[in-house]
């Protein structure tokens, strides 16, 4: 898992360009004998099987992409960007990757004084830049010790190493549960492949991975477990599927943090947004210095996300779906 995870963190994959994410997922979805299917360029699925009918579809979904830049025009050797997505650094200046087709290029990447130029940047280095080239944050360091991982494109590329977990250690079998795994593109930016993929699956449970930021004032801190977000800008949850969740994960000897807010989002929003009643579990990782050239989290989150899905599998199978599927109760 750690190794997905190094591997993950070197592909670059800003909104609209997530490529090398896909074709990693893609891979190694197949070595596990998963069929892989593309939907078109929003999304890709790995399931077991390729009928469904008359059994119930769990999805586990993360997202692809993370924040970065896109080259907006070039005038005199110098590039002008404007960000996709909320990616932040210190300072006035930062080291950074220009990225053109497979070539990967060290840049000087430089914050424009507002007044000039608001949310636009500069991009030294880079003369034969074209419109639409990609600019991300250097991702040949990872670092890790103490149960911790530093790197940029934690956001999401944890979740993803979640869905590579799974593809490896999820009990499959000839019952009346089906799971499916889901990457998706544009999250950080428009959430286009989640409306996608919601539509193409339509699943009666959706689990949800991403990242999370560590809030003290909610006693949510990295290494203390999953965070189940309970209210955001794209899901709320009732007080049953939290009681349902909070003592699932309680008896499989998980633990669990819980949030609440009302700012930011996931690709949850994606599923009622598309008009499907399937129950939406985000489950997230938290972090520090989140959208930033190093975040931080904890490999042990990473470990209790995969067994908290794991005891959701569990429970479908035996007793089937959770309170607050289909109907209030």
């Amino acid at each position: 898992m750690q190794q997905d995870l190094i591997d993950l963190v070197a592909c670059h994959s800003t909104p609209g360009d997530e490529d090398e994410v896909a074709s990693f997922l893609r891979g190694l979805w197949s070595g596990e004998g998963l069929l892989v299917e593309s939907l078109g360029r929003y999304a890709v699925t790995g399931r077991w099987s390729k009928s469904n009918e008359g059994r119930r579809r769990i999805l586990v979904c993360a997202h692809m992409d993370s924040p970065g830049y896109a080259i907006e025009s070039v005038c005199d050797g110098t590039a002008s960007a404007v960000e996709l997505g909320t990616p932040r650094f210190e300072g006035d200046s930062v080291l950074a990757v220009l990225k053109r087709g497979g070539d990967h290029r060290r840049v000087l990447l430089r914050r424009e004084e507002p007044e000039e130029a608001g949310r636009t940047f500069s991009v030294d280095g880079c003369p034969d830049a074209q419109p639409g080239d990609r600019v991300c944050f250097p991702a040949e360091s990872v670092l890790v010790g103490d149960g911790l991982v530093t790197a940029p494109f934690l956001d999401n590329r944890l979740g993803c190493t979640v869905l590579g977990e799974l593809a490896r250690c999820a009990p499959v079998g000839e019952d009346d549960v089906e799971l499916i795994l889901g990457a998706t593109c544009c999250e950080e930016m428009g959430g286009f492949g989640a409306q996608v993929l919601a539509r193409s699956v339509a699943p009666d449970l959706a689990i949800c991975l991403d990242a999370t930021y560590e809030a003290p004032s909610q006693n949510v801190r990295i290494g203390a477990g999953p965070v189940l977000t309970l209210s955001d800008a794209s899901v709320l949850l009732g007080q049953s599927v939290r009681d349902w969740a909070t003592a699932l994960f309680a008896e499989a000897g998980i633990p669990l943090q819980t949030e609440v807010y009302n700012y930011s989002g996931t690709d949850a929003r994606a599923f009622p947004g598309q008009g499907l009643p399937a129950l939406v579990l985000p489950l997230l990782m938290p972090s520090l210095g989140n959208h930033s050239p190093e975040e931080t989290a904890s490999l042990g989150d990473v470990e209790g996300c995969v067994a908290g899905i794991m005891a959701v599998l569990d429970y479908v199978r035996t007793q089937g779906l959770p309170p607050g599927v289909g109907e209030h109760i």
